[in-house]
């Protein structure tokens, strides 16, 4: 994607499909020009903010729609050019004409982000801001909107602003002290300089261990339900989701994939991921799916491990696991009371659905527990946490420097500061860029 590109462009800011009205917009100098020649010469000078009901034509004269077009004037729009929103009525065969006649005029189609792209190359907006914006566009949660929003209002970006601010701060006394070049005073330089990064890097920690309370909220929580083959994964996945989405039969190995499916337990959005069943076997099929499975599950947010015996106390998983007993309607009264006393099992017979909303309420509870982070700004994105965790590691070797060389704290202050200045978007190359606005929709 090249953010330079000139000319000017539009893209349909609303999904595609019949609806009651639809939104193009329209970004670049050529912004007037079009509103002049669409609406035949009736809105030659618009103002800012001005919205009107216009009919709109093509280059035949012949009626296109009766529309509500605003303008915004540069550089007080959301991409710091002319832009223009179009509010037509929602039927496809209405937004194809519109098209055509734009394409007429010499403007051509915005890729995807362009908008948000030029938003960020005009300074409108950083880097953070933007890519809070695709969280906002795909969050799932009410909590993950909230977060978002709080994100794109500019409040993460304060509080990285003021972290890098206390970087260059420390760098520059500790410059000031290279340069005057008094051993004597080199001593109250370190300490000070390392009181600071302690600090600095308490910070950019506490940030760092946001990342996964925030793709729970805004993406949605990863369960893998996993096990011996025919322990019930398939039927339990079913019955969680409440419709047949994955294939039951009794011949062991019949999922040789991962399947998944959305869903909402509680407060939450959810992943639900069945897998293949774990086993040793000579199929190289199964064997991709039994690979699959173990990667899935050491990345996942829950993980379900289904068995149909008790496992022993040394077997039973760490708390990011859920241990769940199937098939107890084949169990004795006895062994049934018995182990439904066992706090470390959620016992169901996913067959018969019994046991189902027991689990649904444990699962509610697990994501509970992990979303409890009352930190106010969190990052929402790997980029973000890739970037913090290259600051925190050139922080952490300032902090480290056993020789107490100044040169070599300020050469790690000085690395801490482009990791800021990457995260913020300063110095981000074009494939970092590209990277997060590819997945923009077109009019955005």
């Amino acid at each position: 994607m090249n953010g330079n590109k000139e000319g000017t462009y539009f893209g349909l800011s609303t999904p595609l499909g019949r609806s009651a009205t639809a939104t193009i917009r329209i970004s670049g100098y050529k912004s007037k020009g079009v509103l002049n020649k669409i609406t035949a010469g009736k809105l030659k000078n618009p103002k800012h903010k001005n919205t009107s009901v216009f009919d709109i034509y093509n280059k035949n004269n012949d009626l296109i729609d009766n529309v509500l077009i605003t303008f915004f004037e540069a550089p007080n729009s959301y991409t710091g050019e002319d832009l223009v929103e179009i509010h037509t009525h929602g039927n496809p065969v209405i937004i194809d004409m519109v098209y055509d006649t734009l394409f007429e005029l010499g403007l051509r189609l915005a890729e995807p982000g362009e908008f948000t792209r030029t938003a960020y190359l005009n300074d409108k907006i950083d880097l953070i801001q933007a890519e809070s914006i695709l969280s906002l566009i795909n969050s799932n949660t009410k909590e993950g909107v909230g977060l978002s929003l709080n994100n794109v209002s500019g409040s993460l970006s304060k509080k990285i602003k003021k972290m890098r601010s206390n970087i260059i701060s420390t760098l520059g006394f500790v410059e000031y002290e290279l340069d005057i070049s008094e051993t004597d005073n080199q001593r109250e330089t370190i300490t000070q300089a390392h009181k600071n990064i302690k600090n600095l890097l308490l910070e950019t920690s506490e940030l760092i261990s946001t990342a996964k309370y925030a793709r729970i909220k805004t993406i949605g929580a990863q369960i893998v339900i996993y096990g011996k083959p025919n322990a019930g994964k398939s039927t339990l996945f079913n019955s969680l989701l409440n419709y047949d989405r994955s294939i039951v039969t009794d011949i062991k190995g019949t999922t040789r994939d991962t399947i998944e499916e959305i869903s909402t337990v509680g407060n939450h959005s959810v992943v639900f991921i069945d897998t293949a069943g774990i086993r040793t076997t000579e199929d190289p099929i199964e064997k991709l799916g039994v690979k699959r499975t173990q990667e899935k599950v050491s990345t996942a947010d829950l993980s379900i491990h289904m068995v149909t015996s008790v496992p022993k106390k040394s077997k039973l998983k760490p708390k990011n696991n859920i241990t769940v007993l199937n098939k107890i309607d084949l169990l004795e009264k006895s062994e049934l009371n018995k182990v439904k006393n066992n706090k470390n099992l959620v016992c169901v017979s996913a067959k018969n659905k019994m046991g189902i909303r027991l689990l649904l309420k444990r699962i509610n509870k697990e994501l509970d527990l992990k979303t409890q982070n009352k930190t106010t700004n969190q990052i929402t994105s790997p980029r973000q946490e890739q970037s913090l965790k290259n600051a925190q590691n050139e922080l952490q070797r300032a902090l480290e420097c056993k020789e107490d060389n100044l040169e070599i704290i300020a050469h790690h202050l000085t690395g801490a500061i482009k990791a800021f200045d990457i995260l913020m978007g300063r110095t981000s190359p074009d494939d970092v860029l590209e990277g997060v606005f590819s997945n923009f929709c077109v009019g955005k």
